[in-house]
């Protein structure tokens, strides 16, 4: 619903253009959104490494797929958790080498296809258990499984950041068409009064236009991604709590409980139905 959110706006603001008399071929300027347009595109070429601009692209294509942490794929982590816990209770810690050595063909994990998905929770996984199968101290696991969490969350918030910077720089480039349409009005002060006005409509569109598009169009892209980075962060938050209990050998049922309590309460199951998920009920 967030590009038809956007739609929506657009809708709004161009019908209460209609409902007041307005034509709307008049905010067909297509010189002003060639300059508004192609200045943000080519900001973004200019100051984005290779991987940053991937990642405005994605944020920018992003607006039109949903959030992808909800209760259904906590509920899948909650079963990867739940599984690994028993399996390091039955059979030991060092039974988690199969994990570590391919986790793609764990049965464990066969079944969760979003999180074999997502890069890098797999990576966090991975590593981690291969910590924990070397003997790792529970303290020092914790502390590089934040360290490596807190560099994941500034890797995946630049884009957002980037794609936002530039959304408030679209004003100051609607007064640059602006400046742009009042040059071509001066030039044609000996025309007819019907060119005249064209050309100042034209300048003001500009104008109207990168406001739009800053705060209607890709201000909105830009603090959509920031809310799906934070689910991010807090989903990998609630895997690095059940590597913890994982470390530490707890009964499964309570690595699973402490994982259900830390995640945000929009996607986090009841108890029940979290149990009946873990044990395939």
């Amino acid at each position: 619903m967030n590009a038809g959110g956007i739609v929506f706006t657009l809708m709004a603001v161009i019908g209460a253009f209609v409902y007041e008399g307005g034509n709307p071929a008049v905010l067909l300027q297509i010189g002003e959104f060639i300059v508004l347009v192609g200045a943000f595109f080519g900001m973004l070429l200019s100051s984005a490494s290779p991987a940053a601009l991937k990642g405005a692209f994605g944020v920018i294509l992003g607006i039109a797929k949903p959030d992808p942490y909800n209760k259904k794929n906590y509920l899948e982590l909650l079963k990867v958790i739940y599984d690994l816990s028993t399996k390091v209770r039955k059979d030991g810690i060092l039974s988690l080498e199969s994990v570590v050595d391919d986790p793609d063909s764990s049965p464990i994990l066969q079944e969760a296809t979003f999180f074999l998905k997502n890069k890098e929770a797999k990576n966090l996984l991975v590593d981690a258990l291969r910590n924990i199968v070397t003997g790792i101290e529970v303290e020092k696991l914790d502390e590089m499984l934040d360290t490596n969490i807190e560099s994941i969350e500034k890797e995946v918030s630049v884009p957002a950041k980037m794609v936002d910077t530039l959304a408030e720089s679209l004003p100051g480039m609607g007064i640059v068409a602006a400046v742009m349409g009042i040059i071509l009005t001066m030039g044609a002060l000996g025309g007819s009064i019907l060119e005249i006005g064209e050309h100042v409509a034209a300048a003001l569109t500009g104008t109207m236009l990168g406001l739009l598009l800053c705060y209607g169009i890709f201000g909105p892209m830009a603090k959509y991604a920031e809310f799906k980075n934070e689910d991010f962060i807090s989903y990998l938050n609630a895997l690095k709590i059940g590597i913890i209990y994982i470390a530490k050998g707890d009964a499964p049922i309570i690595a699973m409980e402490a994982v259900r309590e830390s995640i945000p309460p929009f996607a986090r199951p009841e108890f029940q139905e979290a149990e009946d998920a873990v044990k395939g009920k």
